[in-house]
């Protein structure tokens, strides 16, 4: 029980801090391209390369917390259907640009700041 709770938990903070990241996104960007989907992507893309990190190499991360933060937590915050829905919608609007840059960032920026989220766990904990 105690590890539904803490999923639980773990995805209404994510879904807040989602909620939150997308409307000051569209008040400070507008709807022209998906900035708050991107954001909330990439921030989730970095925090789980810094926690696989710290979980392979620190006793930091208890499968407990894990479950709050990875799976309920990042799993709220981060969202592929959103993220499919804008690509789709922007093609079929016949913005095939926006379409293209979506993919292109959300993939190509994802896998680099899951790089990045790693290394700087590495080099930072390298320092202990």
């Amino acid at each position: 029980m105690t590890k539904l709770i803490m999923i639980i938990i773990g995805a209404g903070l994510g879904a807040l801090l989602r909620y939150a990241i997308a409307v000051i996104a569209g008040k400070y960007f507008g709807a022209l391209f998906p900035v708050g989907t991107l954001l909330v992507n990439f921030i989730g893309c970095f925090l789980i390369g810094v926690s696989i990190t710290m979980a392979d190499r620190t006793q930091l991360l208890s499968p407990t917390v894990r479950l709050f933060f990875l799976t309920g937590f990042l799993g709220s915050l981060t969202t592929f259907s959103t993220y499919a829905l804008e690509t789709f919608q922007a093609a079929r609007n016949g913005s095939g640009l926006v379409a293209s840059l979506n993919v292109a960032a959300n993939n190509i920026g994802g896998i680099f700041l899951v790089f990045i989220g790693m290394w700087l766990t590495q080099v930072l904990l390298q320092g202990k």
